[in-house]
């Protein structure tokens, strides 16, 4: 199920402001529609009756319009339309324009009354953080060839028989029958690599913090209503202004 969530707007700017942040918030272009200047206004109540307006209601939207504000209505679905409402108002959606009031005078005729509002504007100055620019780090890894020459040891065990033709000494003759063993042992050296990691640099980040005061203007505005009177005709003919 879907609603309809309205917006009403004094300057056609803040309306494509609000158009904009619902098309950002994931609205359908295709689900909105804005209404702007006295020849939509027809077309704007007939809208809103179609959806489902009352008829006052939409014939109040249809006068506003006429009068220069611009609506913007959007077909959203249910469970998004208090989220859509909210676009509305933070892009600066007002409420409708007093319609005229007609009374009933003391001698069976009408009074008609137009309103018009004193507005004071309000001004806040606050601040807020905003990124400007930095430093980023990032380390990479590059290989650089090592090459070197070694010397390497190579040793190898030779048996050679030789003939004898001598007689035994005493000592010989003593040790000459007994078992023995004996053992040589060749070796030979391979190349080894060894690495050990060192740190050679430290590169660091940091950043400083500094205050100042600044003084920030801003203008306030303030609507007045003024009172003067406004000449009338008299004999059927036009007042001269003066």
């Amino acid at each position: 199920m879907s609603t309809i969530v309205v917006g009403l707007y004094k300057e056609t700017g803040s309306a494509k402001k609000a158009f904009q942040a619902l098309i950002a918030a994931g609205c359908q272009e295709t689900d909105i529609e804005t209404f702007g200047g006295a020849d939509s206004a027809d077309k704007a109540a007939q809208g809103l009756l179609g959806h489902g307006f009352e008829k006052d209601l939409a014939e109040q939207y249809g006068a506003a319009v006429r009068q220069g504000h611009t609506l913007v209505a959007a077909d959203i679905a249910d469970q998004d339309a208090d989220a859509a409402e909210a676009i509305l108002n933070e892009n600066g959606s007002v409420d409708l324009p007093e319609a005229p009031a007609v009374q009933k005078a003391g001698n069976g005729g009408t009074v008609e009354q137009e309103t018009l509002q004193s507005v004071k504007e309000e001004v806040e100055i606050g601040k807020r953080r905003v990124a400007k620019g930095g430093m980023k780090l990032t380390s990479q890894v590059s290989e650089t060839p090592v090459r070197e020459t070694v010397t390497l040891r190579d040793e190898a065990v030779d048996v050679e028989h030789r003939t004898v033709d001598r007689p035994l000494s005493a000592d010989e003759e003593k040790a000459a029958f007994d078992d023995k063993t004996i053992e040589l042992t060749a070796t030979s050296e391979m190349p080894e690599i060894t690495k050990e990691a060192r740190v050679v640099e430290e590169v660091v980040l940091s950043k400083t913090a500094s205050e100042q005061e600044k003084t920030v203007e801003a203008v306030a505005r303030r609507t007045d209503v003024k009172v003067e009177p406004v000449a009338g005709t008299s004999g059927g003919k036009p007042g001269n202004k003066r």
